[in-house]
C-alpha cells in the first residue's frame, strides 16, 4: 500500500472531460486472513474472536487490490483526494479464519454527483466458485463533470439527535494507527498538514474504521446478512462521537453525530436476511 500511494500523486493530474470506466476485472486468488493483522484488526475495533471473520477485515485484505485498479492508466479519476460517501455489503455467509477466498474487484456506476462524479468499486469475495460476499464502496472525484448528465440533488433532512447511548474518544493519532493496521495511507488520514494539502481541515477519522467499530458487536456470526453505510460529514480529529445503537426486529440502525456541534456523521443499518 505505500507503494500504491507514492505512485497515487501521479493521478492528481487526471482531469478527464468525458471519463470512462474501464471493464478491467482485477483478481487475487487464494486469499487467506493473516492471524497477528486480524488480532490488531479485532483489537483497535473490539471485535469478537467469534471464529469468523469481520466483513470489514476482508475489505482491509482486498482493499490493495482495488487500489491497485484506480490507479491503472485507464481509470480516469484521481486516486488522492476522492471522498469516501457509503458503503453496502452482502454477506451470504461469512468467511471462515482458516479459509482461502478469491478477490475480484472492478469499477461501475459512473454518475454525476452536484460537486464532481461518483463511481462505485465492487469486490466480490468467491469461494469454490460460489460468491460469499459483495463490498461496494461509493467514492466521489470533487470537481469532474460528465457530459450530458445533470446530477441529481438530494435533499438534506434536518437531523435531530437521538438518545446517545454511546460516545467515542478519537485523538489525533486516530488515522495514524488504523493506517497502520489496514494498510490505508491516505494522506487525509495522516496528519493536519497533509490533509489540508488535500482541502481537509485537519485530518479526518477513516470511513472504514468508523463502520467496523460501529459493527464490531452486532455484526452475524452465521447466516446472511447486509449492511449499509452512508457518510454525513467527516469526523475530523480530535473528535468526541456520540451514538445512537437502535436494535430492530431484523437487525439494527446505528447513527452517529458530532457531540458539540449536532451534526449527524454517518448511518449504519443492518439487516439479517
Amino acid at each position: 500500500m505505500g507503494s500504491i500511494y507514492a505512485k497515487a500523486v501521479t493521478t492528481l493530474g487526471r482531469k478527464p472531460k468525458d471519463p470512462v470506466l474501464p471493464e478491467t476485472v482485477l483478481v487475487y486468488q487464494s486469499a487467506m486472513a493473516d492471524p497477528a493483522k486480524l488480532s490488531e484488526f479485532r483489537r483497535a475495533v473490539g471485535a469478537p474472536m467469534n471464529g469468523v471473520l469481520p466483513s470489514l477485515y476482508v475489505h482491509t485484505l482486498a482493499f490493495p487490490l482495488a487500489m491497485s485498479l484506480m490507479l491503472r492508466p485507464d481509470f480516469p479519476l484521481p486516486l488522492l483526494g476522492m471522498i469516501h460517501l457509503s458503503n453496502s455489503v452482502r454477506v451470504d455467509e461469512p468467511l471462515k479464519e482458516d479459509e482461502a477466498f478469491d478477490i475480484e474487484v472492478k469499477s461501475e456506476n459512473l454518475r454525476a454527483h452536484d460537486k464532481g462524479a461518483t463511481c462505485d468499486l465492487v469486490v466480490l469475495i468467491v469461494v469454490n466458485g460460489q460468491n460469499r460476499m459483495e463490498l461496494r464502496s461509493t467514492f466521489l472525484a470533487k470537481g469532474v463533470k460528465l457530459r450530458g448528465e445533470e446530477p441529481v440533488k438530494k435533499a438534506h433532512e434536518a437531523f435531530a439527535a437521538p438518545l446517545r447511548t454511546a460516545s467515542w474518544k478519537l485523538d489525533a493519532g486516530t488515522g495514524r494507527r488504523w493506517a497502520a493496521i489496514s494498510g490505508d495511507y491516505n494522506p487525509i488520514h495522516l496528519s493536519g498538514l497533509s490533509a489540508k494539502a488535500l482541502g481537509m481541515p485537519r485530518a479526518i477519522a477513516h470511513g472504514i474504521y468508523l463502520a467496523a467499530r460501529a459493527l464490531s458487536g452486532i455484526e452475524p456470526s452465521s447466516g446472511s446478512y447486509e449492511w449499509n453505510i452512508e457518510f454525513k460529514t467527516p469526523v475530523v480529529l480530535p473528535a468526541s462521537v456520540d451514538l445512537a445503537f437502535d436494535a430492530q426486529p431484523d437487525g439494527y440502525r446505528v447513527q452517529a453525530w458530532n457531540a458539540r456541534k449536532g451534526k449527524p456523521h454517518f448511518d449504519l443499518g443492518l439487516k439479517r436476511n
